[in-house]
């Protein structure tokens, strides 16, 4: 049997999905080559932990190099540029070749493509991020406290509001709450759009009953730093004294420059199989998880158009489609597809969580429904992390 090799683009969740994926089917001649910039992993829904102060950094982190024990070549690098033509991805650690590319670089964030918000505000999408808005929560105990989502669309659809259920929480037990004001502007029409009417009444319904002021449709154009004030399209302005915001997402510069995104600005890919069609000297290219966009067939309105949400357990059955799409060619098996199921975990504080799972390919539109927060759920959560990383690294 001749050797191939899967090039895979990024180690978070799909990533590393697949390249488990691809090792458990394929014999040890074939390479699997996974490539990420950052030797340590960690589960995005964690960093609410970190934020809070519950967690530490070192915590919830584990080393990407656990990889290359289970058969797979982890390389710490930077990718630099990806040629479709010559079936090449460069890195600042050398030129790798392979015969199938499964891009999964995720989204970087551009805090500069709001005036003046990278200048005010705290974010909690990265580590670093977490950390420092701990240090500012810690400290804050009265005013206006206002998380902001700018722009659309983001990864993990519900953090902003799980952000706002547990900062409200953690100012109940410090015993400011009622010396702080919290309020939330989105440009989302409705929280969690995508995944319907039922899960949009439940999340406004969990804000209500926490007095957090909800806001939707509102378009920030700019943050005025002096005068503390987030500026809308339609003249209005929200004051804060604190501002949290969900980062603008966008594409990373490598695979823009590679020509391919579409006018999304994220890489188009087929719903069932994840392929990118492209001319290309890799056998065929698929993207994953963040950096992907993929059409929904179902509706809520007629003339507005959905897109699978960007979230972790997608990305991880996505990376599990890919894999078997690729042992199935190098094999000459029968394939499985994509099936648009994604669930999540909402935590609403107390140690209460609420998990959803989400059937996005349903007719006539998305379907996902919710149970009342409790407990069990929230260990459902915990249980979840660590089977995954068991199972993973």
């Amino acid at each position: 049997m001749a050797t191939t090799t899967t090039l895979i683009l990024g180690a978070g969740f799909g990533g590393i999905v697949a390249a488990n994926a691809l090792r458990r089917q394929l014999p040890p001649e074939h390479r699997v080559v996974l490539i990420d910039k950052a030797l340590h992993f960690y589960i995005g829904a964690t960093k609410p932990w970190v934020m809070l102060g519950h967690k530490s950094v070192s915590e919830i982190s584990c080393s990407r190099e656990a990889l290359n024990g289970r058969g797979i070549e982890f390389l710490h690098a930077n990718v630099r540029r990806i040629d479709l033509a010559r079936g090449e991805v460069t890195t600042d650690r050398g030129v790798q070749r392979g015969d199938y590319l499964v891009i999964a670089l995720g989204a970087d964030y551009d805090m500069s493509a709001i005036p003046g918000l990278g200048d005010t505000a705290h974010e909690f999408y990265t580590l670093e991020g977490a950390v420092r808005l701990c240090a500012a929560l810690r400290v804050f105990s009265r005013g206006d406290l206002v998380v902001l989502v700018p722009r659309a669309p983001f990864k993990c659809p519900p953090a902003p509001y799980e952000a706002a259920m547990l900062m409200h929480q953690a100012f109940k037990e410090r015993g400011v709450r009622d010396n702080v004001r919290i309020a939330l502007h989105t440009i989302e029409g409705a929280p969690m759009a995508t995944a319907g009417a039922e899960m949009g009444r439940f999340m406004r319904e969990q804000l209500a009953s926490r007095n957090i002021d909800y806001h939707p449709a509102r378009n920030t154009t700019g943050i005025d730093g002096k005068h503390r004030t987030v500026q809308f399209e339609d003249g209005s302005a929200a004051h804060f004294d604190l501002l949290v915001s969900v980062p603008p997402h966008v594409a990373p510069k490598v695979v823009r420059d590679a020509g391919l995104t579409n006018a999304s600005g994220w890489i188009p890919a087929d719903p069932k199989t994840l392929k990118v069609a492209s001319d290309s000297a890799f056998r065929a290219v698929y993207a994953i998880g963040d950096v992907s966009v993929v059409p929904l067939p179902g509706r809520h309105k007629a003339d507005v158009p959905l897109v699978l949400p960007k979230a972790g357990t997608i990305a991880d059955a996505q990376g599990l489609a890919v894999a078997s799409q690729i042992a199935a060619e190098v094999l000459g098996r029968p394939a499985e597809t994509f099936g648009g199921v994604g669930t999540c975990y909402i935590e609403t504080g107390d140690r209460h969580a609420v998990r959803g799972e989400g059937q996005f390919y349903a007719l006539p539109h998305p379907v996902m429904s919710a149970t009342p927060p409790d407990r069990a759920q929230y260990e459902g959560k915990l249980a979840w992390i660590g089977d995954w990383l068991r199972a993973n690294l």
